[in-house]
């Protein structure tokens, strides 16, 4: 919920989905079950188990032999000559470039037994070489993580196309992901993806941790009881909105564990600037500086500047002062900021809502399942893209599955959660851009705001989405990536696997959303 509180006269910002759980059940059936487009059941490897068989081979006469009549390669005799040498029947494939043919055996083989063929045709005078055709596959491996069949907001129809991303890059080390919003938790598919960070809460009792600025980004929890951030204001558990945000962003992919992250290389670094009752603007300030690698009075310097700022946050107003200079500053050395639209159905071009209305930022709005605007999200022009931000009907499953913690006050176990928002669908773009910038990391904000933008997937025709007001189309990962060095991946094909019974990570808490 964004929404703009008046606590000890100063403004406070909530999470861009602050997510009021009214209701909470435990989920004991698969979350695969009831999905329209599930990804395919691949292997997570396909190479894994060692070279795949093949039922071809490459062969090249020399230059000298004849090709010609008897000897002409796809002659009877000369296939005969050849199977002979091989000791197996082959027949004439194609001709190839190069002048070299392609062979068929008549079945597939080890690599090894292929190879031993190879050798005896190279007995023959006339043979230049022979070798094995041998199966190659993309080098990304398709994540095992038991819960990516649920991840739809990743490879389905109007999903982000992340699996053709994945076939050119998974991330690159050298770029950092600041995740500036409520912390992060110790979660067992976060384990080792994110480092440094801090906590720039100056508040008591917004901070809930018992101190006030400190170099620990871990979360808390941020419940409250009635009326405890303003008169009327309602009780609420602890979102773990950062965790959340945190694991489509980075979770740790191919674990045989939970979820998969948009990057599987790239490390997060936390930025803890809202807790209980939200957070203020002077510290969400300081944060986006710090994040971006500039300094802050009183404070070390990062020794981890973040490339990509995403920040799933924002409350109705004009774009401060204070905003835009860190904004600018953050722009000018090198940050690219990507922020939440907002989760309460306004038109911006005629309402006001920061930081969405701010310049140099990269606004995203939110998708559901059919490409369509979902029902909460904020919309304008000010809006430059758009991505899958999930509804919770006809199924929470229709949300956007990421980390999580079971705690309802402090942080308990570790659980996956569908959530839904801005705050889903902005840190898929984050993810999207720190994958381009692995790739090529001179890019410039201008550069890659018109990259994703000419390579964006057109919204549905009717679609309520359109590009005068959910930006250039939704986010595809796959086509922004194959405009380098003109690679051209294609997704990947989508059988229905067969679901589990159980929960593959434990139990799932499904809450139910009022608040955008």
């Amino acid at each position: 919920m964004k929404m703009k509180i008046r606590w000890q006269s100063a403004l406070v910002i909530v999470p861009a989905a602050m997510l009021f759980m009214v209701a909470v059940a435990r989920f004991s059936g698969s979350p695969a079950a009831g999905m329209e487009q599930p990804p395919p059941a691949a292997p997570a490897s396909l190479e894994a188990a060692g070279p795949a068989p093949t039922d071809q081979l490459i062969i090249k006469f020399r230059a000298n032999g004849s090709v010609r009549g008897d000897n002409a390669p796809a002659h009877p005799r000369r296939m005969q000559q050849l199977s002979t040498a091989a000791g197996l029947e082959l027949t004439y494939g194609r001709a190839m470039s190069g002048d070299a043919r392609v062979l068929r055996l008549p079945a597939a083989l080890p690599l090894a037994q292929v190879e031993a063929i190879a050798r005896r045709l190279e007995t023959l005078a006339d043979v230049e070489y022979a070798e094995p055709d041998s199966r190659l596959f993309p080098l990304a491996e398709w994540p095992d993580d038991p819960e990516y069949l649920n991840q739809w907001h990743y490879f389905d129809t109007y999903g982000i196309n992340a699996p053709a991303a994945w076939e050119i890059t998974i991330g690159s080390s050298s770029i950092r992901i600041a995740v500036i919003d409520t912390g992060i938790t110790d979660h067992a598919d976060l384990a080792g993806r994110w480092l440094g960070g801090y906590d720039f809460i100056s508040n008591l009792a917004v901070a809930n941790d018992g101190d006030l600025r400190d170099s620990d980004p871990r979360d808390p929890g941020d419940w409250v009881v009635a009326n405890e951030c303003y008169a009327g204001s309602q009780v609420h558990a602890s979102s773990w909105h950062g965790t959340h945000v945190a694991g489509t962003i980075g979770a740790k992919t191919h674990n045989g564990l939970g979820v998969a992250g948009v990057n599987w290389v790239s490390p997060i670094v936390p930025v803890r600037v809202m807790g209980k009752c939200g957070g203020y603007l002077s510290d969400i300030v300081d944060g986006l500086r710090w994040a971006a690698g500039l300094a802050v009075t009183g404070l070390p310097a990062n020794g981890n500047p973040a490339r990509v700022l995403n920040m799933s946050l924002g409350a109705p107003g004009e774009c401060h002062t204070s905003y835009q200079g860190a904004i600018d500053a953050a722009n000018a050395a090198g940050a690219i900021i990507v922020v939440a639209a907002g989760n309460s159905n306004l038109n911006l071009d005629i309402s006001d809502y920061q930081p969405a209305n701010c310049n140099g930022v990269i606004t995203v709005a939110a998708t559901d399942r059919g490409g369509d605007r979902a029902y909460y999200s904020n919309y304008g022009r000010t809006v430059d893209i758009s991505a899958p931000g999930g509804e919770n009907v006809p199924s929470p499953s229709y949300a956007v599955l990421s980390t999580l913690n079971s705690g309802l006050t402090v942080p308990t176990t570790d659980t996956y959660v569908y959530y839904q928002g801005t705050s889903m669908s902005a840190p898929q773009v984050a993810g999207v851009i720190s994958l381009l910038l692995s790739f090529d990391p001179t890019l410039t904000r201008a550069e890659i705001v018109a990259l994703l933008q000419e390579t964006a997937r057109p919204f549905p025709a009717g679609s309520s989405c359109t590009t005068a007001i959910c930006g250039s189309g939704i986010v595809n990962a796959g086509a922004a990536l194959a405009t380098f060095g003109g690679a051209t991946p294609q997704p990947m094909s989508t059988p229905t696997p067969t679901p589990t019974s159980t929960p593959t990570s434990g139990p799932v808490y499904l809450p139910v959303v009022t608040g955008h």
